[in-house]
């Protein structure tokens, strides 16, 4: 697979302009406005729109590189080769899950400028207007529907399917929710391998309807061929370094330094009035030499690390619980023990599925017989299976898949063992725990589970050769557990410990294998049926809920969601950072990514996090009158 690989590296496929990215040192002895730790999704969105204002200097730090003209990042399908990747990847893992058999579970996390959305799936959606609206509600002014669709729209250039295929593969959309302008440019795949249409009819038969559009606000009950984050022209991955870094590489404003960590926020002595302390600057380490260094900012330190690094710069830099940090020699200068709590993530089990081989699918990227042609027409037409993206989607409310005696029966259980945890729940969690609840009340809109649906093998030691495969996964959308991310050393360079608490309230457990039987019954039902030929894993035996629970256990894997580690939250809540993503007890540490999400939503996380970094650029700006 690896020589299959490098075969199709061995050439550039885009040609674009020129970055200047400085080194570690020169980076240093510059004075900036703004740093920005981390050139992710949000950190670079956030960057670039700074740099507008010419008055202010940005400098960006990054501890990945540039992947700049690389086929792993463009080429849409060769992103299941750049996951697990070190040069791409941060590869975190969980530390052992008891109630996975002491499994620990990978954390893809993308490495470079552009960060997750240069590895992730390539999904552009969002979330229905009830969940961006509750944010708000927790005592969030500013954040709500309206506003974050509004960002939305700015980050996005969309460009419509003929309409042939807007008709037949349900790729439609609404121009009232779509931006037609922004750096990120959306469209549909090109490639619809047959095995998809007869899951999408397969859902609409079981309470699934055809959305033509599904970022008008709805919640759950759909089925949908989702918008992807490709240029249309070039079919290559539309991320944040080709759409809002590259164009404006040249402002002499914006300085970006690779391959270099952030170690620690650096803070003045003392601290003003209100007893809040101000950042300085930050430290930071060459990776290549070891060399330490210290950047300066005169204004504000902005952390967009994500939600496993981020939580860690902050207790690193002395913010979080004082026990904590104490116990590793670390002074607190701010003691918040909801730091690198709240940590929430999806959870995906797969099943896989034979279908003929007759049926073209992503498997022929895996395979040596048929890998080089397929790569061939993607290099010469810009169409076949490497062209592919996500186009299967669909998200249920909870009374689709599970009957309305069983809900009430497990809610009186969670109600038990919730409320008898110990330590007790705080009360933030406790009216979280209330407002999910209802999501699991007969006749709710809200969702619950998401079904997916991908053209490809998904467990790699069932792979045959010139064989096709359809992969049918279960995302129950709101898990009731939590987690948390800590460090457990002091060494900036030593990676946090991240414990999921997977299926640590046993709803979600029972969740989850009503799930799984969920997606066998789509299985069952005609026509996608008629084109199974075999039940790969798990065997067409496995029926009872022990049989699927040793299944899930063993299989389960996560669609890296990670969020929620420093919520976007009134203090007395539980917060970390304000309305304005301003780190409770500092005047200028802010969190620019989805660690600031107050709970986890109902959706794949690219577009909210390009939107967090859009409208921090408004906050941002409005504070300084620009």
């Amino acid at each position: 697979m690896h020589i299959l690989i490098s075969s199709i590296l061995t050439a550039a496929l885009v040609s674009g302009s020129a970055a200047i990215i400085v080194d570690s040192e020169t980076f240093s002895k510059d004075t900036f406005d703004f740093i920005v730790v981390g050139a992710g999704t949000a950190g670079t969105a956030l960057a670039t729109r700074l740099s507008e204002v010419s008055s202010f200097h940005v400098g960006v730090i990054e501890a990945g590189e540039y992947h700049k003209d690389d086929p792993m990042v463009l080429v849409p399908t060769l992103h299941l080769f750049a996951l697990g990747d070190p040069e791409y990847d941060w590869n975190y893992m969980t530390i052992p899950q008891p109630t996975l058999d002491n499994r620990t579970l990978s954390m893809a996390r993308g490495k470079g400028l552009g960060g997750s959305s240069a590895i992730n799936d390539l999904g552009f959606v969002h979330a229905g207007k009830v969940e961006y609206d509750l944010i708000g509600q927790l005592g969030n002014p500013g954040w709500d529907w309206n506003t974050t669709l509004r960002y939305i729209k700015k980050v996005e250039n969309v460009t419509e399917a003929p309409p042939e295929v807007q008709r037949d593969d349900l790729a439609t959309v609404d121009l009232r929710f779509h931006g037609t302008h922004g750096p990120i440019k959306t469209t549909f795949s090109n490639f619809l391998s047959e095995a998809i249409p007869p899951w999408y009819t397969a859902m609409e038969k079981l309470g699934a309807s055809a959305a033509k559009d599904i970022s008008d606000g709805r919640d759950s009950n759909y089925v949908s061929n989702p918008l992807c984050v490709v240029d249309p022209e070039t079919r290559t991955r539309s991320y944040a370094a080709t759409g809002y870094y590259e164009p404006n590489a040249h402002r002499k404003n914006l300085v970006v330094v690779t391959g270099a960590q952030v170690t620690k926020v650096v803070f003045a002595d003392g601290a003003d009035k209100h007893g809040d302390i101000t950042a300085q600057g930050v430290e930071y380490v060459d990776l290549a030499t070891g060399k330490k260094f210290t950047a300066s900012a005169k204004r504000e330190v902005i952390l967009s690390a994500g939600a496993i690094q981020t939580p860690q710069l902050l207790e690193l830099s002395g913010i979080g619980n004082k026990t904590l940090l104490s116990g590793l020699g670390i002074e607190t200068l701010i003691d918040n023990s909801m730091v690198g709590e709240n940590y929430q993530d999806h959870i995906i089990t797969f099943e896989e599925f034979e279908v003929p081989n007759t049926i073209q699918t992503w498997d022929v990227v895996f395979d040596p017989a048929k890998n080089a042609s397929a790569y061939a027409e993607y290099q010469q037409n810009r169409t076949g299976v490497y062209a592919a993206c996500i186009t299967g989607l669909g998200d249920f409310s909870a009374d689709k898949f599970i009957d309305h005696k069983t809900l009430s029966q497990w809610t009186k259980q969670l109600d038990e063992e919730f409320y008898s945890m110990q330590p007790p729940p705080s009360k933030f969690a406790k009216i979280m725990h209330e407002l999910q609840k209802k999501r699991l009340l007969p006749g709710s809109q809200e969702v619950s589970l998401e079904v997916y649906a991908a053209p490809v093998n998904a467990f790699i030691e069932t792979f045959k050769p010139n064989t096709s495969y359809l992969q049918v996964a279960a995302i129950p959308e709101h898990p009731f557990s939590r987690g948390w991310i800590h460090i457990n050393s002091s060494d900036p360079l030593a990676r946090p410990l991240i414990d999921l608490n997977a299926f640590g309230l046993d709803i979600d457990r029972q969740i989850m294998i009503a799930a799984a039987k969920f997606v066998r019954k789509i299985v069952e039902t005609l026509p996608l049926k008629s084109i199974i030929t075999a039940e790969v894993k798990p065997a067409a035996e496995v029926r009872t809920d022990e049989e699927w629970l040793e299944h899930i256990k063993q299989t389960v894997s996560r669609p890296y969601h990670p969020c929620c580690t420093a919520a976007m939250l009134p203090k007395d809540l539980g917060g970390v950072v304000d309305n304005k993503l301003k780190v409770y007890g500092t005047t200028n540490l802010r969190v620019v990514d989805v660690s600031t999400l107050p709970f986890l939503l109902g959706t794949h996380l690219l577009a909210t996090a390009y939107a967090i970094g859009e409208q921090a650029a408004d906050i941002i700006k409005a504070t300084y009158r620009h």
